[in-house]
């Protein structure tokens, strides 16, 4: 099963340091959210090529789970 990014929200985590709430809809109708911490939100940006919240619509899961894999292990 395969997702997409569907809609993307800043919020404030802890401390009112900014996240992204990335939705994800699945090929059958399901959807989920995931938080997504500066670090992770930047990895995200930087590896669809996004300078805005809005161009990562579109982009497939694999890219919000590596850009969390990736600054989970602290990866360059």
């Amino acid at each position: 099963m395969t997702a997409v990014i569907s809609n993307v929200r800043l919020a404030a985590a802890h401390e009112g340091v900014a996240e992204l709430i990335v939705s994800l809809t699945f090929t059958n109708g399901g959807q989920s959210q995931v938080a997504l911490d500066t670090v992770a939100g930047a990895r995200l940006m930087q590896s669809c090529g996004a300078t805005h919240v809005d161009e990562l619509i579109g982009q497939g899961w694999e890219l919000v789970r590596d850009a969390l894999a990736g600054a989970y292990n602290g990866l360059d």
